[in-house]
């Protein structure tokens, strides 16, 4: 028997203050009773719901995985797009549909994103604490000058807003564009994208090579890649 938090956080995309929280508001039942104390502790056999969403549980045995997918562009990293978009989900085998992403990928952008069926290893890999670095190939129409990675080595300031140093150098360039390699440790939404259109230069590839000790290598586009840890 474990503590309810415990064993679902694992078997779900949400935390243990999550679940802690949707106990609360009486989402959460167990073999068909709504339970209401946080200190209850279940089995693996036991029967759950979520919001009435059945919660297939997880042993910590099965919880063993990180999967490497290169993302190709123009999908998305969700279940599920009300524009009947393509999501990385169409790329994923049926089997594959339980595995949880860590972090995200916006539409145009493309490379290595981490899958795992643990969530609280996900939040962990995701955590800014962990101080993972994810590294981007970045292709950037207009000059980059010595100026800017100068900057973006310091903390970048937009208006009131500062992002954490980020380390870039650049690989190629030519009078229309700029190919350079650079390294996060905080990947903000849209970071890349939104320090470039704040000095009127605009990305057009974008592509996470690693994350972590995670490395993209030759991984084709659209593949998925089971890592044992």
């Amino acid at each position: 028997m474990e503590r309810i938090n415990k064993v679902l956080a694992r078997s779900t995309g949400f935390s243990r203050r999550d679940i802690d929280r949707l106990i609360d508001e009486g989402a959460v039942e167990i073999d068909g009773k709504t339970i209401l104390s946080k200190g209850c502790k279940i089995n693996i056999n036991s029967k759950v719901k979520i919001n009435q969403k059945i919660i297939t549980l997880k042993r910590d045995s099965e919880l063993n995985s990180i999967y490497l997918f290169h993302k190709p562009r123009g999908c998305l990293v969700t279940k599920s797009d009300p524009k009947n978009r393509k999501t990385i989900y169409d790329f994923l085998k049926k089997n594959h549909n339980d595995l949880l992403s860590v972090g995200r990928l916006d539409y145009n952008t493309e490379g290595l994103l981490l899958l795992t069926n643990n969530g609280e290893l996900k939040r962990k890999l995701e955590l800014p604490s962990s101080n993972l670095e994810r590294v981007y190939k970045v292709k950037v129409q207009g000059t980059v000058d010595k100026k800017i990675i100068q900057k973006l080595s310091q903390g970048y300031r937009i208006n009131n807003f500062k992002y954490k140093p980020i380390k870039a150098y650049i690989t190629h360039n030519t009078k229309t564009y700029t190919w350079l390699m650079m390294t996060l440790t905080e990947g903000k939404n849209r970071e890349i994208r939104n320090i470039f259109e704040s000095l009127n230069l605009t990305v057009t590839r974008l592509i996470r090579v690693s994350y972590g000790k995670y490395k993209l290598g030759n991984l084709p586009k659209g593949i998925v890649k089971n890592i044992k840890l």
